[in-house]
């Protein structure tokens, strides 16, 4: 497993393919013999990738675990559907609350921060904007417990309160042509600042044999 983490998210490449699944694959329509990832099996990935001919890669996967992530981001996140996706059950989960004495307290602008710091992602705000966030955010957990606590509602009524800041984690599995066409799109500049963060992380993570099939997108500029 290799982890890679900034101080909002974390994301652990648990599982990969080999690349040469991907190799194995275009030879055999090429009807040619592989060089173990030498320099004729680079050179034609890179040509299937200028002449688009990029179907082999769907035979090379990859599973992460994505901890510290907004809702937010889960729902951009699941518009790529070409892949398949396990979330943090809030049904199961939401009650956890219950047992953070801090929330009930949270009274001053610091205790505002600890709470909202520990259970949701906080957005790049100016500091006005800022103190504001952690203080609404923070009344809204603190109504969340008491509809937990008081009420005892279901979690499946109660999640309908969680604001999109709400960190979940999941596990994401997608194979190597979807992920190209994820990190097009997500690490680009226009992208929202958060799943252009996780994309980075990502990509990061793989193998560096397989960095090959991204080069052309060139992540690391971004």
């Amino acid at each position: 497993m290799n982890c890679v983490y900034n101080y909002k998210m974390k994301v652990t490449l648990i599982d990969v393919d080999s690349i040469k699944k991907c190799i194995t694959a275009a030879r055999t329509s090429h009807g040619s013999e592989s060089d173990n990832m030498g320099p004729k099996d680079k050179k034609l990935i890179r040509s299937l990738i200028k002449w688009k001919h990029t179907s082999i890669f769907e035979h090379c996967s990859y599973t992460f675990k994505i901890e510290g992530v907004s809702r937010a981001l889960l729902q951009e996140l699941v518009r790529h559907r070409m892949a398949s996706y396990t979330v943090r059950s809030t049904r199961y989960t939401l009650k956890d609350l219950t047992k953070d004495k801090d929330i009930k307290n949270a009274n001053t602008p610091t205790g505002y921060k600890k709470i909202v710091e520990r259970y949701c992602v906080v957005p790049e705000l100016p500091d006005v904007a800022l103190k504001k966030f952690y203080e609404t955010t923070a009344q809204n957990l603190k109504h969340i417990l008491l509809f937990l606590s008081k009420y005892k509602l279901p979690n499946d009524l109660i999640k309908y309160l969680l604001p999109e800041s709400f960190k979940t984690e999941l596990v994401m599995t997608l194979n190597a042509r979807s992920f190209r066409n994820f990190l097009k799109l997500r690490t680009s500049k226009a992208a929202l600042w958060e799943i252009r963060d996780l994309g980075h992380l990502m990509y990061k993570s793989i193998p560096k044999d397989h960095k090959i099939l991204y080069k052309d997108l060139e992540i690391e500029k971004n």
